[in-house]
């Protein structure tokens, strides 16, 4: 827009000294050069707008900004939840379950026992936690370990049985090799037949051939005992039928059982086949309690 108090109010002489001052040349129309300065004025206010589009430039590279960031904690949540959440299976006394794990192993638990493993982050890592008695049949692939607090069995495909109670921990190889390893040991190998058992500081207490049925009775639906100590025995059959024994008896650590009998037998009929043995003797105290005595 022209500005009209100037054309009303000056004088040519006034007129052309602002002009002067302006630096333009004056050999213009007094019109022109209002173009001029309107021209002007306009391309500085264009100058000065922000380019079309740029607040929706800056936008967006935020937005793809955040996006990615999301992204990644979306992943790394993800991540951590495959890798810690697990799943568990537990066995109560007088029960026996197999478990199918995701890449077809087999683990076949005893009673009182239990597993846990992680399912989402087994195809990176085959990893399985036991408390218990089980015999596992591992099908062929990367490394796959069974880890207990006093040991642990490392394999790649294989069949194999583990004791991990308390402070007992034995390994029975059945097929293929397996290799074990305490915390205060060096890993020991062992091919089918062999039996190895670490103490309680998970050093190596020993190492033998042993009789398949022997370890793995309860596998066949027996028990089968072999200088087994009393108390083992009595533990077992607490686990199996699901009941509690006292035993009364002095130097119970030196009485070893050696028997074989069916897992058909009812408690009070394995009760007696043990005491018989060593001429002891026992009573029902309540529905599901008994008492061995030495007299």
């Amino acid at each position: 827009m022209k500005n009209r108090k100037y054309e009303q109010n000056l004088t040519p002489e006034q007129e052309k000294e602002l002009f002067s001052r302006l630096e333009l040349p004056y050999s213009r129309s007094k019109e022109e050069v209002w173009n001029s300065l309107e021209k002007a004025i306009t391309e500085k206010e264009e100058f000065d707008r922000p380019v079309s589009g740029e607040s929706t430039k800056t936008i967006s590279v935020n937005w793809f900004a955040w996006s990615a960031a999301a992204a990644i904690v979306l992943l790394l949540g993800v991540g951590l939840f495959a890798r810690f959440y697990s799943t568990s299976v537990s066995v109560a006394a007088g029960e026996f379950a197999s478990e199918t794990l995701p890449d077809g192993s087999v683990v076949h638990l005893n009673a009182e026992s239990a597993i846990s493993f992680a399912p989402y982050w087994w195809f990176m890592q085959r990893a399985v936690t036991l408390e218990g008695e089980a015999f596992f049949e591992v099908t062929k692939g990367s490394k796959f370990s069974v880890h207990s607090d006093q040991g642990t069995t490392t394999v790649l495909g294989t069949s194999f049985n583990i004791y991990a109670r308390g402070d007992d921990y034995e390994v029975f190889c059945a097929t293929g090799k397996v290799r074990v390893s305490g915390e205060a040991t060096n890993p020991v190998t062992l091919e089918p037949g062999d039996f190895v058992a670490l103490d309680h500081d998970s050093q190596l207490q020993s190492k033998s051939n042993k009789v398949e049925t022997t370890v793995l009775s309860w596998r066949l639906n027996k028990f089968t005992y072999n200088t087994t100590p009393l108390t083992k025995v009595v533990e077992d059959l607490q686990r199996q039928y699901g009941i509690k024994i006292n035993p009364q008896i002095e130097n119970i650590d030196q009485y070893h059982y050696t028997g074989l009998f069916q897992r058909s037998v009812t408690a009070e009929e394995a009760l007696e086949i043990i005491c018989l043995s060593f001429g002891l003797t026992f009573e029902k105290a309540s529905e599901s309690t008994y008492i061995i005595t030495d007299h």
